[in-house]
């Protein structure tokens, strides 16, 4: 089976709304590890009023996590990366900058994501506002923009702005609709990654190799490395798509 790297989950303790303390966090780990993955990007949320947890002790927690897993035997050959979620606000630029809210394992790629309701012109000027910054930006769980999902000739011109595009992997097993839309976009190849967005250890808790079998068996071998593995290794390398 494909080596996996998840770009997005939350799994860094108490400070968003995923793993609640250490002990959930590891436990998350050890899930990930029995699904194949290998690599992980830490992503915390970052959503202004809502939960805008300070980067410093971000980095504290996340590297107390890694000191930890390091020294777990089951988990001890995986690689873990830092890196946020990030609400899209106008001033997302100069947080970038100014070093406020982190990029994807200290790359020029960005995780962000949108109000479900966002329209195609809003969606279209941050992604090239984004760019222009110098920053790459990839689209967090396309899947729930409802201005993404009627057809996929939008996301088409996400990407052809510069966009990269990520989806859940619990949602190709969800309500039809979504999973229409998903496995279109995979069949035109406008996926470029497939992460758990992991929560927990129940409820969303990190399972993908079911999604990875899927999508070998489906879309190719080849497709579905480029996917889980060389892709995001892209990002952890600081290297272009």
């Amino acid at each position: 089976m494909t080596e996996v790297t998840d770009i997005h989950c939350h799994i860094i303790p108490g400070v968003d709304d995923g793993a609640r303390d250490m002990e959930q966090s590891i436990r998350m780990l050890h899930i990930m590890h029995d699904e194949g993955i290998r690599s992980v990007i830490a992503t915390y949320h970052y959503h202004p009023m809502h939960m805008e947890a300070d980067a410093d002790m971000v980095q504290e927690r996340f590297d107390r996590l890694r000191c930890i897993a390091a020294a777990d035997d089951k988990i001890a050959d995986m690689k873990l990366y830092s890196g946020c979620e990030i609400y899209y606000y106008p001033s997302v630029i100069q947080w970038l900058d100014e070093g406020r809210i982190m990029t994807l394992a200290g790359s020029d790629y960005v995780l962000l994501e949108f109000s479900y309701s966002a329209d195609k012109r809003e969606l279209i000027e941050t992604v090239t506002n984004v760019r222009n910054a110098g920053y790459i930006p990839i689209m967090a769980h396309v899947e729930r923009y409802s201005a993404l999902t009627k057809d996929t000739d939008t996301v088409g011109e996400l990407i052809e702005k510069g966009a990269y595009i990520q989806v859940n992997a619990e949602a190709l097993h969800g309500k039809l609709r979504t999973r229409s839309f998903i496995k279109k976009l995979l069949k035109e190849e406008k996926v470029h990654f497939i992460a758990s967005d992991a929560h927990d250890t129940s409820g969303r808790a990190p399972y993908i190799s079911e999604t990875v079998k899927y999508v070998a068996k489906k879309y190719g071998e080849q497709y579905c490395r480029r996917i889980f593995s060389d892709n995001p290794a892209k990002i952890i390398r600081g290297e272009y798509l």
